[in-house]
C-alpha cells in the first residue's frame, strides 16, 4: 500500500500533475481543517480542491474530491491565510532545488489595488514541515514555524528567504499517483476527525474525565461492597450469644475464645441485637451500593457509548450531545444555530435512519418512524436505534443496519436485536426502548466498507 511518506520525484510528480490544472486560477476560499491541515478552493478548477498536509509524520498536498466541505477553523493561520492569500491569482506552481518544497507564485492585489508578486512556500520535510509567505523580495512575511537568529536557517518576517540545502537521499520509481490520490482522499476523513477532536477537545476531555470519576467510584463501591459483607458475620455472633444465653459457662467459653466485645453489664439479648444491628447495616449498606454500581455501570456504558459515537458526528451533533450529557456546563445558546440531524443512509431503495444520541433515538422511533418499519438496536448494550423504512427489506440492507448499529457502538461484532416498530415502547428516561418481542442476528465481523460509508456522513 503506497503511503502518505513522498520522496522529492514523488512531489515531482504530484506537482506535474496538478500544476495544469490549478495554474492560472484565482485562489476563491482557503480552509483551516485543523491544526496540521488545510484546502484551497479555486476559481476555474472546481472538480477538485488542493489538500493541503503538514502533518509532521507525512506533509503531502494533492488534488482530491471534497464532498461536504467543512467549516474553516477559526485561528491565526486561517487569519493570516485569508487575508494575504485568499483572492490572489496563481500563476506558477513548481518544486524548489529537486527537493521536498513546493513554491506557489502568486498575484496579491491589497486594499488600494496594487498588484505585487508573491510566494507561497511548503516545505513538506517530516518532522519539521513549514508554510512560509513571501513578498516580492523574498522576505519572510509569515511562517508557521519560525526559527531564531542563533539558527542556522534563521526564519523571522523581514529576513531574506533561504533555501533548504537538499534533503533528498531517496529515489522513487515507483510512484503511483492515482494511488496516492485516494489515500489522500482517506486521508481527509482523519483530517475531519482530528478538525472535531481538537474544537470539541473539552467535551470529549470532560466524558473520559468524567468516566474516570465514576470508575473510581466502582473501585470504592465494590471495596465498600467486600468490607461489609465481612461484617454478615456479626448475624452468626449475634444468633451464637443468643443460643448460648441460658448456658453462662458456654457463653463466657465462647466470648472469650472468639475475643468479641461483650458488654457484662447487658443481658445476652441486648449485645446480641448490637450484633443484628452491625449487620443489618452491612446488608443495607451492600442493597443501597449494589443499586448504585448498577446504576454506575450503566453511566459508564452510556458514556462509553457517546465516545464511540462521536466518531461518527459532525460539530452540531456533538454540540448537542454535550448538551444532553452535561447541560450546565455545555449549553447552547438560543442563538446558536444547531443544525443536529438523524443519521441516513440509501441502500438498495431503503432508508436506513439512525439516531447518534438519546434525542434523535427518541426522535427516530418514536416521532419519525412508521409501525411496519424495522427496529434494530445491539443487544444488552446502550447504542443507537437503527430503522429501515420500506416494506421487505433485502439480507444486504438488513447487514448494514445490523453493522451500523454495530459500530455506533464501537463494536466489530455482536448479538442485534431486530422487530417492527410497533413490538417497540417508549421506556422511563429519554431514548430508552423497550421491545416486546423480537429476534436476533448474530454477526462476527463489520465490513471496512460499511465503517468508511459511516465515516463519510459526518
Amino acid at each position: 500500500m503506497q503511503s502518505l511518506i513522498i520522496t522529492a520525484s514523488a512531489l515531482s510528480e504530484i506537482v506535474k500533475n496538478i500544476s495544469d490544472k490549478i495554474e492560472h486560477n484565482h485562489i476563491s476560499n482557503i480552509t483551516v481543517i485543523n491544526s496540521s491541515d488545510l484546502f484551497v478552493s479555486l476559481s476555474n478548477y472546481r472538480k477538485e480542491k488542493l489538500l493541503i498536509s503538514l502533518n509532521p509524520a507525512h506533509p503531502f498536498i494533492s488534488l482530491i474530491e471534497i464532498k461536504n466541505p467543512c467549516g474553516t477553523k477559526v485561528c491565526g493561520l486561517s487569519d493570516t491565510l485569508r487575508k494575504e492569500v485568499k483572492d490572489s491569482y496563481l500563476i506558477k506552481v513548481e518544486t524548489v532545488n529537486s527537493d521536498r518544497i513546493v513554491s506557489f507564485k502568486y498575484i496579491y492585489t491589497n486594499d488600494y489595488f496594487d498588484k505585487e508578486e508573491r510566494f507561497l512556500i511548503l516545505e513538506l520535510i517530516p518532522h519539521r514541515p513549514n508554510l512560509i509567505l513571501l513578498n516580492s523580495e523574498r522576505k519572510i512575511l509569515f511562517a508557521t514555524h519560525y526559527a531564531d537568529l542563533t539558527n542556522d536557517r534563521p526564519i523571522a518576517k523581514g529576513l531574506t528567504y533561504q533555501t533548504l540545502p537538499n534533503t533528498n537521499t531517496i529515489s522513487d520509481t515507483g510512484f503511483d499517483y492515482e494511488k496516492f490520490k485516494k489515500i489522500s482522499t482517506d486521508y481527509y476523513q482523519t483530517a475531519t476527525r482530528k478538525r472535531l477532536e481538537e474544537q470539541y477537545k473539552p467535551v470529549l476531555q470532560h466524558i473520559k474525565s468524567r468516566i474516570k470519576t465514576l470508575k473510581q467510584k466502582l473501585k470504592v463501591l465494590n471495596n465498600e461492597m467486600q468490607k461489609a459483607k465481612e461484617n454478615f458475620v456479626y448475624k452468626e455472633i449475634g444468633s451464637t450469644i443468643l443460643t448460648l444465653a441460658y448456658n453462662k459457662d458456654d457463653l463466657n467459653t465462647y466470648i472469650k475464645e472468639s475475643g468479641i466485645e461483650y458488654d457484662v453489664s447487658q443481658t445476652p439479648g441486648v449485645n446480641a441485637n448490637k450484633y443484628f444491628s452491625k449487620y443489618k447495616k452491612a446488608k443495607r449498606t451492600i442493597e443501597m451500593d449494589e443499586i448504585e454500581l448498577d446504576k454506575t455501570e450503566k453511566e459508564i456504558d452510556y458514556l462509553e457509548t457517546c465516545l464511540s459515537q462521536a466518531k461518527y458526528m459532525n460539530e452540531d451533533d456533538i454540540l448537542e450531545m454535550a448538551n444532553l450529557l452535561f447541560p450546565k456546563k455545555f449549553r447552547i445558546s438560543p442563538k446558536q444555530k444547531v443544525q443536529s440531524k438523524i443519521g441516513e443512509i440509501n441502500k438498495n431503495g431503503f432508508r436506513i435512519l439512525f439516531g447518534k444520541n438519546a434525542k434523535q433515538n427518541d426522535e427516530l422511533t418514536f416521532k419519525k418512524a412508521n409501525k411496519k418499519d424495522l427496529f434494530l438496536h445491539i443487544q444488552n448494550e446502550h447504542g443507537s436505534h437503527v430503522i429501515i423504512q420500506g416494506d421487505n427489506p433485502d439480507n444486504e440492507t438488513i447487514l448494514t443496519a445490523c453493522e451500523i448499529a454495530l459500530l455506533l457502538s464501537d463494536k466489530d461484532c455482536g448479538d442485534i436485536q431486530y422487530t417492527l416498530v410497533k413490538n417497540v415502547k417508549k421506556g422511563s428516561y429519554l431514548g430508552q426502548a423497550i421491545l416486546t418481542s423480537y429476534e436476533t442476528y448474530t454477526l462476527k465481523n463489520v465490513r471496512s466498507e460499511t465503517a468508511k460509508m459511516l465515516r463519510e456522513l459526518r
